[in-house]
């Protein structure tokens, strides 16, 4: 699996939830994802405006198409490390992006499959 991290990503979310929390944005059916890159972005984007983790702590993910399920990107959502001598790797959940509709799902890393969707979304 590839690994992804984006500072634009962070940027983005950050923006996106300020247009969410002042109550412009409104919610619409996502896109299909094309990507490991857009998979990510999309991932973030629903973690923060569902207030599962603030902007500022998500430095990322690794992952990409599994070769089990070829329709989704699964996906280790990493967080900041707060320890200024390092801590390794900070994780902060298993997701899976649906290539084809953007739909974001937990993924069940004991079972490796596909766990309730998480975007408010039916």
């Amino acid at each position: 699996m590839a690994h992804t991290q984006t500072a634009h990503a962070i940027i983005k979310l950050a923006l996106l939830a300020a247009v969410t929390s002042a109550g412009c944005g409104h919610a619409e059916e996502p896109l299909p994802v094309t990507s490991d890159d857009q998979a990510c972005e999309r991932l973030m984007a629903v973690l923060v405006e569902n207030n599962t983790y603030r902007a500022e702590q998500l430095a990322g993910c690794d992952g990409g198409r599994d070769d089990q399920n070829p329709n989704f990107y699964v996906l280790r959502v990493n967080g900041i490390c707060g320890d200024t001598q390092g801590c390794g790797s900070v994780l902060m959940g298993w997701y899976a992006v649906e290539a084809s509709t953007g739909a974001v799902h937990k993924w069940d890393v004991a079972e490796w499959q596909l766990g309730p969707r998480i975007d408010g979304q039916d």
